[in-house]
């Protein structure tokens, strides 16, 4: 995923939703807080962790490097990530690999002496089966001048199987898509063959999909909506995955959602006290009054997928490479955001 959605949730923590029209209004924003958010799941390395810091003069928080971060499993291991640039953290995974039933946390020595700890958090031992269904459809959405016009979409629903469990399950979900873009085959016969991009795209970044066994629903879930993609026609000339990743998390993971959902979605008036910051499970070990933001958590984690070609979908779709008003990556696929060259195992 593009590293900039790393932080989409983290960001909707700085801004009020619901403002009324012209009438202006933001809540106060601390600088110097570190926004942490990585995690170690039941599946062989390497883990990635974003690190940043918040700035009065932006929403956004600005990458922090130079931090020493290690990771500690209850069986007593360690293993340090290793510091990429931009704010990224990456752990090779060779000393320490997820496994559920085994407890981790980490700690985060900052460049100017201060320490960070995450609060213990264990893999959950159970995890639930999803199964995804896609629907191309057209919905009618209102325009700028209050006519309706119809809009191709693809719908994105799934089947959870939910297990007996000796304990209560917490579930949070998330849907991305990647499709393949391939260039134009080039005139000249010496010139190199076109190349193929695989572009990532999240149909919803703040959508907030949880589910706890402990509410009256707790039998299997049909048919969830999960997310909905417009069809832009370059999108959609080749095979296009959805996945559904599913994940098994702690009573306090699932607690932060909530919080974070309920700020997101926060309804009332333009006088009601600003929303405030969710605490994550990071903590200043040299003072306690000092709050970090964000989670490290450990998760199960599951991903389900299904595709549509342009046969599934109800408009013609034609090849952004040929004929007049050609895509402009044609020529050059990377210019997509989001779009690497590395093919992924599904394709």
């Amino acid at each position: 995923m593009n590293l900039r959605s790393v932080f989409i949730t983290l960001i909707a923590l700085f801004v009020l939703s619901g403002c009324v029209n012209e009438i202006e209004f933001d809540p106060p924003r601390a600088d110097g807080q570190i926004v942490v958010s990585g995690s170690i799941y039941d599946r062989p390395g390497p883990y990635r962790l974003q690190l940043g810091i918040t700035t009065l003069n932006s929403t956004i928080p600005s990458p922090l490097n130079g931090a020493e971060i290690t990771l500690f499993s209850g069986d007593g291991n360690s293993e340090t990530y290793v510091d990429l640039g931009n704010g990224l953290y990456e752990l090779p995974g060779t000393a320490i690999t997820g496994k559920r039933g085994e407890t981790y946390h980490i700690e985060i020595l900052l460049p100017n002496g201060e320490i960070y700890q995450s609060l213990p958090e264990t893999i959950p031992i159970v995890h639930s089966r999803d199964s995804v269904i896609l629907e191309a459809e057209i919905i009618q959405e209102p325009t700028a001048t209050g006519r309706i016009r119809d809009v191709p979409v693809i719908s994105v629903y799934a089947n959870t199987e939910i297990p007996d469990a000796a304990g209560p399950l917490y579930l949070q979900w998330s849907v991305y898509s990647i499709y393949s873009f391939v260039e134009r085959t080039p005139t000249h016969p010496l010139a190199p063959p076109p190349e193929t991009c695989y572009v990532t795209t999240i149909p919803d970044p703040q959508a907030i999909k949880i589910f706890s066994t402990t509410s009256p629903e707790n039998q299997n879930i049909e048919r969830q909506f999960m997310a909905q993609k417009n069809i832009v026609q370059h999108e959609f000339f080749i095979r296009h995955y959805f996945n559904v990743v599913s994940k098994s998390i702690s009573q306090r993971r699932y607690q932060y959602w909530q919080q974070v959902d309920e700020m997101i979605n926060q309804t009332g008036t333009i006088f009601d006290a600003p929303p405030a910051t969710p605490p994550g499970n990071i903590v200043n070990i040299n003072n306690d009054q000092v709050q970090a933001l964000g989670y490290f958590e450990a998760v199960a984690i599951d991903t389900s997928r299904a595709f549509v070609t342009r046969a599934d979908i109800p408009v013609s779709i034609f090849n952004p490479c040929s004929g007049f008003n050609q895509h402009p990556a044609c020529d050059q696929c990377l210019l997509l955001e989001n779009s690497t060259l590395d093919r992924p195992f599904y394709f």
